[in-house]
């Protein structure tokens, strides 16, 4: 049989020198893969087959499922819609007998369908597609870095109170790195199968090293049980195979369980990785197992060394522990051997090193000494230590130096075992991270300062800047000329579309409503049209578009000039007369320049020199592509989008859409197969204490059930024994105008002060919720302002700046209970979960929680519908395994963009006015926020003290008294509970975890009362 370079020889050969002989294979592996998944399918839809949306549904493990896995990485370029038109286009276009396949259109149902087929009378290399299936299937990533050889070499710092770039120079001699070699990879991992005897083996171990650690009591306390097709009984062994979720209520010792796990695992020299919320909880979890003499280390960014040594700095300590001081504080070698540097720039430059960046000859180099240097440990240790701890963030992004891999390709390959902590939360930043968002007002008011310090350099240095660097300042000159294009067009050509304005959408969204306006030709030719979109793509030229394309962005307001263009460009293509669709043709120009215009910035902030890099919202938009991860993980539901959303208030927001984020969690198996298909990455354990909420697009996890960890009975009946108090306050802050909300949430205060005095005469502090740092600074101040008797209240804050007493960081958090106020006000999102806010004998330090405000996201938000579309497709969206990869995977993108137009419509409805699954996925969120701050109560180590008191204080708790069908939470919420304990099928794993908050709840709140509000979706919030 032939090879891959064979067949390009010979082609060479025969082809045109026009053709570019890489995009033409790739073609053909494309329409392979097409034929063997279905022969009659869409050619024009072959991308579809390259977004690895077999793993997404039920997953299918076979040969076909592998092959289309490695397709998805080697032919990733081809994923995309208008590349693959542009590459099939250009297939098609070659020599047909030379061609592996020809197309035919046909007729069908009154439209024209391409269709294709082997050709048969193909006489050079007619074996291809053997060749290319055996060239997927064994393809591998090479990836080229060289290290820096002896001789002088620059890098440049910066100086992180301003934007000043020192440079320095080092003479380094030649040496090469030793560095750590990952092993070949590992196929398929055997379960881990742990008897309970054994983990409490381990964990006495643990007590004799050292005996003031609780994890043995803890473990033989607590009962681990197995589910069964809804059964639940005692085991005394717990089996990790594949993905296994793991659930218990708060206390019941998931934590202990991860622990002690982790350390017995250790001794069988496994490797384990731990995956945690905050950079905090992985150093204190490395400071912790080391004590038992596990070798562990962590990985977490460089870049906020200086904010991490902040937060786990102890108070009146000279130094820090060494545990976080070699990884923290190191200092880089480089730094120390170089010459001529500024005194600003002699400070160590902790996340700031050059590993990557020494330059010579303006090309980068690695450092040499990455093997021996301190700042740079964590990343070698990974290669050692049994046990690695880290957060999402750095599971999904970080790269490892040396060879430049992702952790997450080592994580895949090389790790036994991954613990999920809180795995619902990690659901849903995983969802998150991979669809960022950025504002590009806020970037257009940050580039003034780059482009005022261009303008004020001296003729001579501004003509030794290179040309892209030219180019970037270019572009952002134009930013507020180009920002206010847009916006203007929005509100001047809109015209019929200010619905779809209302929402997120992109050029092509309004590319297809043109189409659909113009249904048979109706204004102008479909051919015209077409061509159109092509020159904005890039696929055609024509002078006439590309010269509009660049007036409707030169221009603020419509100009003469831009209006006789167009129309001559409207009169040449016999368009009809009509306003609204001329306007339309022109907003679509806009937005497609627009695109284009942010493409270019892009790409040429990329290749800008390092010391021209900032760090901005946008920029980091830009510059953060995700590509290495695209190529492990399913593509997003709709496709890897980029669009734009018109916010009235916030100005234009840009989003994209790169990968399906959960995938990374609960398909982890499956993102590396056997030639077989089978699952080849690690096996993992997902915990979590609300991760079971069926009904929950954001939260629920779609893996059954298969352990309940359960607490000691006296602690579930002092949580059954909780205060559930309504307040009855007809005092709306939920839903009501932003003029209206402070003064509502300070009547709300007012009103409930004899409540909150009383409480304050209780044991423990209080907590106080509202849905922003804003809002938490408010209620502080009017509380302080009420209170008497020396007590006083402080507010959680995200930053420093402008601190005060009054004030606590959302990173000193878990010592509230040394605080010397009573009272701490907080955001709903900022204080979930995360947090264990205990006393010196670990009991909470909280007594009680006021809900001021009824604790919602907002709906409208980007990144929650994205998540919200993941869960919705997870559950509702039924693959059927019986179907080809190809159908699948159109229906797959056929529901998603259904759903997202659906929750795009319903995004500002009244919640009583929303379909049953969005109204059940807004009841079932707010029940596992509101059960993970109750959650915040529940550390109970002491049976003597009262048991914990909720207040509902927020009159959007409740429904109208006269609108009868409106949406009442607490009623709602009572008929969830219901619904989910008395589940025959799923009720014995919602009783475990919910039974005492289940009761607490259905004693304290009686269904069926209302105060006299109107409902509405929307609480603003500001972003976590």
């Amino acid at each position: 049989m032939s090879s891959l370079e064979t067949i390009k020889r010979s082609l060479r050969n025969y082809l045109p020198t026009s053709v570019n002989i890489d995009d033409f294979i790739k073609a053909e592996m494309t329409l392979a893969i097409l034929e063997k998944c279905k022969p009659e399918g869409d050619p024009t839809k072959a991308y579809l087959l390259l977004h690895n949306y077999s793993l997404l549904g039920e997953v299918v493990c076979d040969e076909t499922a592998f092959l289309l896995q490695k397709a998805h990485r080697l032919l990733h370029s081809c994923s995309s819609k208008m590349n693959w038109a542009k590459v099939l286009e250009n297939y098609r276009n070659a020599q047909s007998e030379f061609c592996l396949y020809i197309f035919t259109e046909k007729i069908e149902k009154g439209s024209k369908v391409l269709k294709f087929a082997r050709n048969t009378e193909l006489a050079v290399e007619p074996d291809r597609v053997d060749v290319y299936f055996e060239y997927i299937r064994k393809h591998k990533e090479e990836r080229h870095f060289e290290y820096a050889k002896g001789g002088k070499y620059s890098y440049s710092i910066k100086d992180k109170t301003s934007s000043t770039v020192y440079s320095a120079d080092v003479k380094i001699p030649d040496r090469t790195p030793q560095m750590p070699v990952s092993p070949p990879p590992k196929k398929t991992r055997k379960k881990i199968s742990v008897s309970t005897d054994e983990l409490l083996a381990s964990a006495a171990e643990m007590a004799e090293k050292k005996p003031d650690d609780y994890c043995y009591s803890i473990l033989k306390s607590n009962t681990l049980k197995a589910v069964t097709e809804g059964n639940v009984k005692s085991a005394n062994r717990l089996e990790i195979d594949k993905i296994t979720n793991l659930v218990g209520m708060v206390g019941s010792g998931k934590s202990t369980l991860m622990k002690v796990l982790s350390y017995h695992l250790a001794k069988a020299d496994k490797k384990v990785v731990l995956v945690l919320d905050t950079v905090s909880s992985v150093l204190e979890m490395c400071s912790y197992l080391s004590q038992f003499g596990v070798s562990v280390s962590p990985v977490i960014g460089r870049s906020g060394r200086e904010k991490y040594i902040d937060q786990v700095a102890k108070a009146h300590e000279k130094y820090l522990q060494n545990e976080y001081s070699k990884y923290l504080t190191a200092p880089c070698i480089i730094d120390g051997m170089a010459k001529n540097k500024s005194d600003k720039s002699s400070a160590p430059m902790f996340g700031n090193e050059p590993c990557r960046s020494l330059m010579k000859n303006k090309k980068h180099y690695n450092c040499p000494y990455m093997d021996i240097c301190p700042a740079v440990r964590m990343y070698r240790d990974v290669y050692t230590s049994n046990v690695i701890v880290t957060t999402v963030q750095g599971l999904a992004a970080i790269r490892l130096l040396g060879d430049n891999k992702l952790f997450l390709e080592y994580v895949l390959e090389q790790a036994d075992l991954v613990i999920f902590d809180e795995c619902d939360k990690v659901q849903k930043t995983l969802d998150e991270f991979f669809t960022p968002s950025a504002s590009f007002d806020k970037f257009r008011q940050n580039a003034a300062a780059l482009c005022s310090e261009v303008m004020n350099m001296d003729t001579e240095v501004l003509e030794s800047l290179d040309d892209n660097e030219k180019e970037y300042v270019d572009k952002l000159s134009i930013s507020v000329r180009v920002c206010m294009a847009v916006r203007n067009a929005i509100n001047s050509y809109g015209s019929k579309w200010q619905t779809i304005l209302s929402r997120t959408f992109s050029a092509e969204i309004l590319y297809n409503s043109l189409c659909k306006d113009n249904k048979g030709n109706k204004y102008i030719s479909d051919k015209a049209l077409a061509h159109m979109r092509r020159v904005t793509l890039g696929m055609d030229n024509d002078k006439d578009i590309e010269y509009l394309m660049m007036l409707v962005l030169s221009q603020q307001k419509e100009s003469k000039k831009l209006s006789e263009a167009f129309n001559d460009w409207l009169t040449d293509n016999n368009c009809k007369p009509d306003k609204n669709f001329s306007d339309h043709i022109k907003l679509y120009l806009v937005v497609a320049a627009f695109d284009n215009y942010i493409r270019e910035i892009s790409d040429s902030y990329l290749f800008l020199p390092y010391e021209r890099k900032t760090q901005q919202e946008l920029t980091d938009f830009l510059s953060t592509r995700f590509t290495a991860q695209q190529k492990i993980l399913p593509s997003s539901a709709m496709g890897n989008l980029f669009g734009m959303k018109n916010d009235p208030q916030k100005g234009l927001i840009l989003y994209r859409q790169y990968a399906f984020g959960r995938a990374l969690m609960d398909r982890m198996p499956w993102l590396r197969l056997t030639d077989e298909g089978q699952p080849a990455g690690p096996n993992v354990l997902m915990l979590s204490g609300s991760s079971w909420a069926d009904g929950c697009l954001q939260y629920h996890v779609n893996v059954p059930v298969k352990y309940l960890l359960e607490a000691e009975e006296w602690k579930r009946r002092k949580i059954a024994e909780s205060k559930m108090i309504d307040l009855g306050t007809a005092i709306r802050v939920s839903g009501s105008g932003s003029e209206e909300r402070e003064e509502n949430l300070t009547e709300v205060i007012k009103k409930i002060m004899g409540t909150i005095e009383a409480e304050l005469r209780s044991e423990g502090k209080l907590l106080m919720i509202v849905n922003s740092y804003s809002e938490a600074q408010t209620a502080a101040n009017y509380l302080n302002r009420l209170l008497s008797n020396g007590k006083k209240a402080a507010c959680m804050s995200r930053e420093a700046d402008e601190f005060d007493e009054n004030m606590i960081l959302r990173s000193e958090i878990a010592d509230f209970s040394g605080h010397s106020a009573d009272i701490m006000v907080a955001p709903a999102q900022a204080i979930e979960r995360g947090y264990n806010i205990v006393d010196k004998d670990g009991h909470s330090a909280f007594g009680s929680v006021f809900f001021l405000v009824r604790p919602m996201e907002v709906p409208d938000e980007i990144s929650s519908k994205c998540t919200k579309l993941n869960g919705y497709l997870e559950r509702h969206c039924v693959l059927s395994v019986k179907k080809n990869a190809f159908d699948r995977t159109a229906k797959l993108r056929s529901e998603a963009t259904r759903q997202w137009s659906l929750m795009e419509r319903q995004g500002k409805m009244q919640l009583s006015s929303l379909d049953p699954v969005m109204k059940l996925d807004v009841t079932a969120s707010l029940f596992v926020l509101i059960l993970q701050i109750f959650g915040r109560l529940c550390r109970i180590t002491d049976e003597s003290k009262p048991a914990p008191r909720v207040y509902f204080a927020d009159g959007a708790f409740r429904r109208s008294e006269k609108n009868t069908a409106g949406y009442d939470l607490l009623n709602e919420l009572i008929d969830y509970l219901d619904s989910m304990i008395d589940n025959k099928e799923t009720g014995k794993i919602a009783e475990t975890l919910y039974q005492p908050f289940y009761e607490a709840f259905k004693k304290g709140v009686e269904k069926n009362e209302f105060a006299d509000i109107s409902d509405d979706i929307y609480s603003e919030e500001e972003e976590f």
